[in-house]
């Protein structure tokens, strides 16, 4: 599915990770350093397969159970920012 960070999100990255403004709600967010990473692969890369199996290759590299670990918490972090209205998520057009 494609992912695609909300028009109504201002974000910047910061020695912390990243902070973010969500103008509808008026939430101010800091993500983490493992949150911001998933954030960036979600601009960069923009799909949620992508950035799952990014992620689990980075963190668990060729562990099996590990890797299905991460991908499944990854998974869930993107569910929650799609649910949160941060991140929109279509099928590409």
């Amino acid at each position: 599915m494609q992912l695609r960070i909300s028009d109504t999100v201002i974000w910047e990255e910061t020695r912390d990770g990243i902070s973010l403004y969500h103008t509808e709600t008026g939430a101010f967010l800091t993500l983490n350093e493992t949150g911001a990473k998933i954030w960036t692969l979600i601009d960069k890369l923009g799909e949620r397969a992508a950035v799952v199996w990014q992620m689990a290759l980075q963190y668990a590299g060729t562990n099996a159970t590990m890797s299905r670990h991460i991908r499944g918490e990854v998974d869930a972090f993107i569910t929650s920012v799609v649910g949160s209205g941060l991140v929109t998520e279509g099928v590409p057009a």
